[in-house]
């Protein structure tokens, strides 16, 4: 310490001897330098395309949660197939018979649609045919209302219902990065993955050609 800066620290101040000015200045000096490492340094300017980065990033991991919840699906559909019951046989019109076949054969088509000018065969054919055809409809019905209450019970619904969810958060993303413009080329790389991943390219090439005219300077 220059002796004239504590000479001029104790001057006029007779009780103090220059030992404890010496430890105050030094005290003083340490303090300052705590004070000034605590001043955060100025940020780094922010890359310009910094929110398609973190829109990238964001697809990224929706994309992580859309492929992991059609794993639940795969694993729930797995179960439940094991409990499906077999299934009815599809409609089958029945063969007519040959006497009721020459009967059709020889009336008059005008009369075909007309059940009281059809002959008693021809009724008890029809009325048989239409019993069948409802017995199978009501087989058929009773399969699916299993079906579906087999799918609740496994989870199937819940687990596509959360991949109908986790999908549309996906394109989600992916209509935003194509939505915000771009500045450069890294960030347009963003814009073609994402029209890749989402199946985008039309709205992909409208989007980037919008941003190489306003980076060429072009008005709209």
């Amino acid at each position: 310490m220059p002796n004239a800066l504590v000479a001029a620290a104790t001057e006029g101040l007779p009780s103090i001897n220059r030992r404890q000015v010496l430890h105050s200045l030094a005290a003083s000096s340490a303090a300052a330098a705590v004070l000034v490492s605590a001043i955060p340094a100025a940020p780094a300017a922010e890359h310009p395309d910094i929110d398609l980065f973190w829109l990238d990033q964001e697809m990224a991991e929706a994309e992580t949660q859309m492929k992991l919840a059609n794993k639940a699906c795969c694993r729930a559909g797995k179960i439940a197939d094991k409990l499906y019951p077999p299934q009815p046989a599809a409609w089958a019109e029945p063969r007519m018979p040959d006497d009721v076949h020459e009967m059709v054969a020889s009336m008059l088509v005008r009369d075909l649609a007309i059940p009281e000018k059809q002959p008693a065969p021809l009724r008890d054919f029809h009325r048989a045919r239409d019993e069948q055809r409802a017995a199978q409809r009501a087989l058929q019905d009773a399969f699916l209302d299993k079906v579906d209450e087999i799918n609740r019970e496994a989870g199937v619904d819940a687990a596509e219902a959360a991949y109908r969810a986790r999908s549309a958060e996906f394109y989600k993303v992916g209509d935003r990065i194509l939505a915000m413009p771009a500045n450069t080329l890294e960030g347009i790389i963003v814009k073609l993955r994402a029209a890749d991943k989402i199946d985008a390219k039309s709205e992909a090439l409208i989007s980037i050609a919008a941003d190489i005219r306003r980076l060429a300077g072009e008005v709209a």
